[in-house]
């Protein structure tokens, strides 16, 4: 955990990065994708994502009626390449928010049949089949053994914590998880232990926060920030919406958390549109729900173009931490021309541990 933290530690600052697509001399994360045949290809790992490939709208913060439908594809960490695109859903409602189970078979997400009315959805990615989960629900994050299911409930916006059987596809019965209200967007550590969420405050807005689910405690940020996540190798938390925008992290372990390691400011259309042209116009650019895959080196986030408070498009972007200074590689243009679909945008994405 020392190493890794150590390893990140100096990545202050977003000035002089660049976008690096060679795959010379890079290393390649230890996690592998499971092909077909039942082998492994290292390096490579399997993402779900929102996206509007086809109106050329985008998916925004708190759900509208956007084209947005959820994508699967696999990405290799080395050099940011995608391949084997594939549609998971289409529907005429916005779905996003995606959380794999850790069979690789299922993925729960977020719909928003309106800007105020949302769903927990799900769909088998082996029969294509989709459906209504948990009526009310939301954000949802599923413990590394498969075990359990946290969500948001609809009704009173606690999070609830519900047992999986049947291969992710049943739910028994739900029971809160901390008893707080007002508390949204799970994750859970590497072993199952913590949860990392964030509650929304009327001093503070969101404030991210790390649940204990032996002690029953929970430890805060206390200062804005939410979307939060867990590092895989350690509990490093990153959380956007932190103080002066971006993203930090802070290293938690035994219940506290310690000085801010690591800090990716929003940055400024010059600054992004080198990476991708449709950044050059944008009023404002901002990174949210990052998300590390593979490894602690690996960051991936939703980079939005924002202008009036609304997001108007956003591409994902994975975040090669591995160097003196982030080298930025922008997979959410890519995807988009793989796919070769009208829409630009490419939102909340779940790598697969």
């Amino acid at each position: 955990m020392v190493a890794t933290f150590a390893a990140i530690a100096g990545c202050t600052s977003s000035s002089g990065s660049k976008v690096d697509a060679s795959t010379d001399g890079a290393t390649q994360a230890d996690a592998a994708a499971t092909n077909t045949d039942g082998s492994v290809t290292q390096g490579v790992h399997k993402i779900v994502f929102a996206a509007d490939f086809d109106t050329n709208g985008g998916c925004r913060d708190h759900g509208t009626n956007d084209q947005c439908d959820l994508y699967t594809a696999e990405l290799t960490l080395s050099d940011g390449s995608v391949k084997n695109i594939t549609r998971a859903t289409n529907t005429s409602v916005s779905e996003s928010y995606p959380a794999w189970n850790p069979n690789g078979k299922v993925v729960y997400y977020t719909v928003y049949k309106d800007q105020r009315t949302k769903d927990l959805g799900y769909v088998d990615l082996t029969t294509s089949k989709a459906a209504t989960f948990v009526a009310g629900g939301s954000w949802a994050a599923v413990k590394p053994d498969g075990s359990t299911l946290i969500y948001n409930e609809g009704k009173t916006s606690m999070l609830m914590s519900a047992p999986l059987t049947g291969g992710g596809l049943t739910l028994g019965t739900p029971t809160p998880l901390t008893g707080v209200a007002s508390q949204e967007d799970p994750d859970y550590s590497t072993d199952g232990r913590y949860v990392v969420l964030h509650e929304i405050t009327k001093d503070l807005g969101a404030v991210g926060q790390v649940f204990d689910t032996q002690t029953k405690k929970a430890s805060s940020w206390e200062q804005e920030s939410g979307h939060c996540g867990f590092g895989i190798d350690s509990l490093i938390t990153l959380c956007d919406n932190s103080k002066g925008g971006g993203i930090q992290s802070k290293l938690f372990a035994e219940g506290k958390f310690g000085a801010a390691s690591l800090f990716l400011p929003d940055l400024k259309a010059s600054a992004m549109s080198p990476f991708d042209a449709d950044f050059a116009t944008c009023p404002g650019v901002s990174f949210n729900y990052p998300t590390f895959c593979g490894d602690d080196k690996h960051l991936l986030v939703s980079t939005s173009c924002n202008q009036g408070g609304e997001v108007t498009f956003s591409r994902l972007f994975l975040i090669d931490l591995s160097a003196a200074e982030p080298v930025y590689r922008p997979i959410g243009k890519a995807l988009a021309e793989a796919y070769k679909g009208a829409g630009k945008s490419s939102w909340t994405v779940s790598c697969l541990r």
